[in-house]
């Protein structure tokens, strides 16, 4: 074992870099040609498993916000709330209202029930409700949901955790219990707008095994273990979960639990730690200066991927993937560079003070 302060510096590029690639694995599995007869059985159904993107997202989460404010005593939750909405409501605010400009556009009517959709977009509660879960805005938005409930009730987390370690253990399993019997209860009774009647639950354990590898490495701030492997072992894991998992995503949320914590510690934690500890191939790749710029534009590349902007490609400038994926990289990194960074850092100078 070493020394080192790259932790105090709090610099770690092959995460940011990590995000380019989860976005990208949502884009093939949303792009690819499952009608094609000529992929073959096994490639279709191992890229159907690419929706593991977003659990990839859910833990970074979970690692990120714990590594930086678990140790904040008291923690600024005005600074924290501004930071967290400068992060993530600008862009998804900007794009929901092109979502619904655009159906304006082509549909020339609206009616009480896009109302319902805008207001449920807005205000980031999709994902709580299965009839508009993947309908209502941005499609794949129901993933902020989760993000935005987590960010909430982080802080409160930590206090816990703080008190007792037994709560990391503890709050997961009553969150997801707590969420299994709203699903219940919501199917005893009329539920027309289907409350809690998806699994959602069940990806509280992937923001918390984050949290766990936060708390691992900040109790050994100043070692790094002298190993390349565990980089390996999680790329392993995960590529061997892609082929050899037997359940699909509407499983039982028993079934789809012990999925996400299985993938979440054997996988994603072990591959993010040899990224952050371990300097190999891999995390030299996602450390360089593209990687990271692609990995900083990677949250407009997955709020654009899907959605009109690539209808709009598809329509008017070219129908081949491959186009449509580079045009809207370079999208995405003009969206970033001259929208949402100098909106993130106006809505922090501003209001975090």
């Amino acid at each position: 074992m070493k020394q080192t302060n790259s932790y105090t510096q709090g610099i770690m590029p092959a995460l940011t870099g990590f995000r380019a690639i989860a976005a990208w694995m949502i884009f093939v599995l949303h792009f690819f040609p499952y009608n094609n007869p000529a992929a073959p059985d096994l490639l279709k159904n191992f890229i159907r498993e690419w929706h593991i993107g977003v659990d990839m997202f859910f833990v970074l989460s979970g690692f990120l916000i714990t590594y930086r404010y678990f140790d904040q005593t008291p923690l600024q939750f005005k600074k924290y709330a501004v930071n967290r909405f400068s992060r993530i409501y600008p862009m998804y605010f900007l794009i929901t209202i092109g979502v619904f400009v655009d159906f304006l556009i082509r549909n020339q009517f609206w009616n009480s029930e896009k109302t319902v959709e805008a207001v449920l977009s807005f205000t980031m509660t999709k994902a709580l409700f299965r009839q508009y879960f993947f309908t209502a805005g941005i499609s794949q938005g129901w993933t902020l949901t989760l993000e935005e409930l987590f960010y909430f009730s982080a802080p409160f987390f930590f206090i816990l955790i703080k008190k007792n370690r037994k709560w990391f253990y503890i709050l997961p399993v009553l969150i997801f219990i707590f969420g299994g019997a709203l699903k219940f209860l919501g199917g005893l009774t009329p539920n027309p707008w289907g409350f809690m009647q998806n699994n959602i639950a069940v990806f509280i354990f992937e923001f918390f095994a984050g949290m766990g590898l936060a708390l691992l490495i900040k109790k050994h701030t100043k070692i790094k273990f002298e190993t390349s492997w565990v980089t390996y072992f999680g790329i392993s894991f995960i590529l061997l979960y892609l082929l050899l998992n037997p359940f699909d995503y509407g499983s039982p949320d028993l079934i789809r639990a012990l999925m996400v914590i299985t993938l979440s510690v054997f996988g994603i934690a072990p591959l993010l730690w040899g990224l952050i500890h371990e300097r190999t191939i891999v995390s030299r790749f996602l450390s360089t200066d593209t990687m990271v710029l692609l990995g900083k534009s990677s949250y407009v590349f997955y709020l654009i991927h899907k959605g009109f902007i690539p209808v709009l490609i598809y329509d008017y400038i070219a129908e081949n993937v491959a186009v449509i994926f580079m045009l809207i990289t370079g999208l995405s990194i003009l969206m970033f560079k001259y929208i949402e960074e100098p909106l993130n850092l106006w809505i922090r100078k501003k209001y975090a003070k």
